[in-house]
């Protein structure tokens, strides 16, 4: 009987450990690029940056020439556009590259 109840508590023991383990993943944090041309668009993406959503940074940028020669590798064609990055670090991956503004809220939103 003191065996099972021994091998009961401990059971118990190492179940309660694994659940408050802190090995859960943070949520993923982004990087937002608003290349926004002639039309300003800042207002769509400032509400993104505060407490509420996971975006650790929105740059604008307002020239296809200043965004093709900081960010050359992803090859923006025309403005508006948005790219958005999951940042781990250093190391940011391109989560969304578009055009479409609302795409780009749409997504943002869906983060929170």
């Amino acid at each position: 009987m003191k065996r099972w109840i021994l091998v009961c508590s401990m059971l118990l023991l190492f179940m309660t450990i694994l659940g408050c383990s802190s090995n859960q993943s943070k949520g993923a944090e982004y990087y937002v690029l608003v290349v926004e041309g002639e039309k300003n668009i800042s207002e769509e993406f400032g509400k993104f940056a505060g407490n509420e959503y996971p975006v650790v940074e929105v740059e604008y940028l307002t020239s296809l020439d200043s965004v093709n020669k900081k960010y050359p590798r992803y090859e923006i064609k025309k403005a508006p556009a948005i790219l958005i990055f999951e940042t781990n670090g250093e190391l940011k991956k391109l989560q969304l590259k578009t055009y479409d503004v609302a795409e780009a809220t749409d997504f943002l939103s869906e983060t929170k």
